[in-house]
């Protein structure tokens, strides 16, 4: 899917390539949002907070400087650790306190977004300055995007290739009998929110440093197009699937697609109409190839 997306853009919009490295960057939140869902997803659960916590971070990020001038390595610690602290919340409450995932997320993410709003209240303050040059740079002649890339699919590999991986998805497929086979079930549930928390952290580092600002009204959709984009990238609500660099790749190019959208020249109040349709039969083909599959 990326790569026919990115062949159309390149055939329609002969800037495509030049725009690459920024169109890249745009996208990197949502994927680290969806790698985030695709441990959720795989351990059986599911998170629709992760949006919330995105703004939450970059409002902590903006108002620690802003408000309290704390700069340097703390910059980038406290607002990860915001996202773990999120994502052990949500783990303890549905692994030790059985609350069902969906609702509890649902609620969860009107408390982080309005927390997000107590702490700023309005769009405002700023970022050090070279926290915001990492982004306006290359390193190595390699654009920041392609290292922020490069990021999340070293945690996914390295996720992937430890023991983890196989209990996460033996939990995820089924609960009972990894019980029997002596899994700590809440606990595998409660590491696989904590890694969401994390990603869902370095997510909203990275969104931070691309607004270069606070804004408690970011990453409204963010939450939906992660989760589409977990699922497109081989996840499933039932649990026990999902793949990390599936989830990556499906959310960039998502935002290819709204990219094309919008530089072909579809007017703006149409925009969304036609994103969601190109969702819609993406949603049907993958549906349609996966029952053929398991016919």
């Amino acid at each position: 899917m990326l790569f026919i997306i990115s062949l159309i853009s390149g055939i329609l919009m002969p800037r495509f390539t030049k725009l690459l490295p920024s169109s890249l960057l745009l996208a990197m939140p949502v994927a680290y949002l969806a790698l985030g869902e695709s441990f959720a997803l795989i351990s059986g659960e599911v998170d629709l907070a992760s949006g919330s916590v995105l703004i939450l971070v970059n409002a902590v990020a903006a108002s620690i400087y802003t408000d309290y001038n704390i700069t340097g390595p703390l910059f980038v610690l406290i607002p990860i650790a915001v996202g773990i602290f999120t994502g052990i919340t949500h783990g303890i409450l549905i692994s030790y306190g059985r609350l069902n995932s969906f609702l509890l997320t649902v609620g969860t993410s009107f408390m982080w977004s309005g927390l997000a709003l107590v702490i700023l209240r309005e769009p405002r303050g700023s970022i050090p300055v070279w926290f915001s040059n990492i982004f306006a740079s290359n390193f190595g002649g390699i654009p920041i995007a392609l290292w922020a890339l490069f990021l999340a699919c070293g945690i996914w590999l390295a996720f992937y290739y430890s023991p983890l991986s196989l209990t996460f998805y033996a939990v995820g497929s089924a609960t009972r009998t990894a019980y029997t086979l002596g899994i700590d079930v809440k606990r595998m549930k409660l590491y696989a929110f904590i890694l969401n928390g994390f990603v869902a952290g370095l997510a909203g580092l990275i969104m931070t440093g691309i607004v270069g600002s606070g804004d408690p009204r970011l990453g409204a959709t963010s939450t939906l197009v992660a989760i589409l984009a977990a699922l497109v990238g081989g996840a499933s609500f039932s649990g026990g699937s999902g793949n990390g660099l599936g989830a990556i790749a499906a959310a960039i190019g998502l935002q290819f697609a709204r990219n094309l959208v919008a530089w072909v020249g579809v007017t703006y109040y149409l925009l969304d109409l036609i994103y969601g349709a190109i969702i819609v039969i993406l949603m049907a083909l993958i549906s349609f190839g996966r029952s053929k599959i398991a016919v």
